[in-house]
């Protein structure tokens, strides 16, 4: 019996075709969504005496498609993505920390959720 040895070779143009159909946009925005509810359940929610927009981070996330240019071989081709930010005038703050508000770093640990409950 001959021993067979399989050999694939990629072709780039069909791969960097891929990157942007449709379903690869709905599995990215999924991802994002799952990261927005993530988000969303450990935003911090300021106490209503003292705060005068409580829950305001909180309700701010939103995921937007994203096609981005990524250079392969000097040459940009389109991705496809996803993104979820955060349009409260003060998530800045929330996410980084100053002076007057704590670093709660909210969509960096809903990164890092997300990167443990898939093994990445």
């Amino acid at each position: 019996m001959a021993d067979y040895r399989s050999k694939y070779t990629g072709r780039y143009s069909g791969i960097g075709r891929l990157f942007v159909k449709p379903g690869v946009q709905r599995k990215c925005r999924d991802a994002a969504v799952q990261m927005m509810h993530i988000a969303e359940s450990t935003s911090p929610v300021g106490d209503p005496e003292e705060d005068t927009h409580p829950g305001l981070y909180q309700h701010s996330f939103e995921v937007r498609p994203l096609f981005k240019n990524v250079p392969f071989k000097g040459k940009p081709r389109s991705r496809a993505g996803a993104r979820l930010i955060n349009t409260a005038p003060h998530a800045w703050r929330v996410e980084k920390g100053d002076g007057r508000v704590p670093r709660y770093a909210v969509l960096q640990r809903a990164m890092d959720t997300m990167k443990a409950a898939h093994g990445a």
